[in-house]
């Protein structure tokens, strides 16, 4: 069995991304940031979920007691469990048999327990993490304790009531990261609750896909794995686009191998007149897009797009905090709305997401708003609306 784990509020995301994706993949239980499922597939085929924070293998559960005392039966039940077991991480494919992780340079394996707890216990979460620490090395005397960010091994205990779930983490920290560098811009969202966004706005290969307040770009490069017509993203701010377009166009050495060569869209002048307006085969002088992919500097209350060419718009609109003040908040959502509006193709529809929901429900008619989720991030509840067109 496996866990994946999820930001807190995004868990039927998840569950439908997996079993969308996972062969024959079967859903066992969710949990507050968790989805626990069971699955055949080759471990590398679970790479694909890109709304999942990390994932790992579930080596045991078991009932644990309320008391300080009952700890030593944790030690006990964990020296019974092979923390290797399960997918062999290097071949990506079954281990043939319990055998520990290949050593590298003769030096001992190091590993590390995190623990968690919920419920009345009167043991605290480092004294649980201590109780499994000893478990795996009475299994595995040759076995040395890492660092917490620095080892070969990186195994979790978590306790809810009397019920506890050892598991071994198979994703490195980079996995959320997509595995490379990336530069994030204030209030820039993680890859994967923008790929959240994204797989609600069920991708199409027909789709022209626009993320009006692009930032950094990590909507967009969610988005770009799957098949569509045109992706366009923007925003007013030059340090920004020049950050997304590091995020989305890296050097050749990082893999993706694109380049961009794009000119500046003005915004809105001061007295509402906008620039030319693109049609769907229409772009301005200068600006060289890849087949897919184009990054412009716009307002988004002034989008260089035709009536009717968009049909999915999905973005994390500003909070009024980082980027904007609150006193901004309403003209801005209400200039944005009346774009989408004009923009949007029946029966076109947007993922927006923001805490800003009473500013957003103001702007949005004739739009239909349908709030989805609420999530729980960085200490705010923002909510994800969806507006439908037509």
């Amino acid at each position: 069995m496996y866990l994946a784990t999820v930001l807190p509020g995004l868990e039927s995301v998840l569950v439908d991304e997996v079993q969308t994706k996972i062969s024959e993949a079967t859903i066992q239980e969710t949990a507050r940031g968790k989805v626990f499922f069971a699955s055949p597939a080759p471990w590398g085929q679970l790479l694909a979920l890109r709304t999942a924070d990390n994932l790992f293998h579930v080596l045991g559960s078991f009932r644990v007691g309320p008391h300080r005392a009952d700890l030593a039966d944790v030690r006990a039940t964990v020296a019974a469990l092979n923390p290797v077991a399960g997918p062999d991480l290097a071949s990506r494919q079954a281990p043939a048999a319990d055998t520990a992780v290949p050593r590298r340079e003769r030096r001992p394996v190091t590993f590390f327990v995190n623990a968690s707890r919920t419920g009345r216990h009167t043991y605290s979460r480092f004294e649980l993490a201590e109780a499994a620490t000893r478990g795996v090395l009475d299994r595995h005397p040759s076995w040395r304790v890492g660092e917490p960010t620095v080892h070969d091994v990186e195994l979790r205990l978590d306790v809810t009531g009397d019920v506890a779930i050892f598991s071994r983490r198979l994703t490195p920290a980079s996995f959320r990261f997509r595995g490379r560098e990336r530069y994030f811009t204030p209030a820039a969202l993680r890859p994967p609750v923008a790929h959240a966004l994204v797989w609600l706005s069920r991708p199409a290969p027909d789709d022209r896909f626009v993320d009006p307040f692009c930032g950094s770009g990590t909507i967009l490069a969610e988005r770009l794995p799957y098949p569509g017509r045109d992706v366009l993203g923007g925003d007013p701010a030059p340090d920004v686009l020049r950050a997304a377009r590091s995020n989305l166009f890296p050097p050749p050495e990082q893999g993706l191998g694109r380049s961009i060569a794009c000119t500046a869209m003005p915004p809105a002048d001061t007295d509402g007149n906008a620039p030319g307006r693109l049609g769907p085969g229409a772009l301005p002088p200068g600006c060289i897009p890849t087949p897919r992919l184009t990054l412009l500097r716009w307002d988004a209350r002034r989008l260089p797009l035709r009536d009717g060419v968009v049909d999915k718009v999905v973005t994390n609109l500003p909070f009024g905090r980082q980027v904007l003040g609150p006193d901004k908040i309403d003209a801005v959502y209400r200039g944005f709305v009346a774009e989408l509006r004009r923009v949007l193709a029946p029966p076109g529809e947007a993922l927006l997401l923001t805490d800003q929901v009473d500013a957003l429900l103001d702007a949005a008619a004739p739009l239909r708003p349908e709030p989805l989720f609420t999530l729980s991030l960085k200490g705010l509840h923002p909510q994800i609306i969806r507006l439908r067109q037509g």
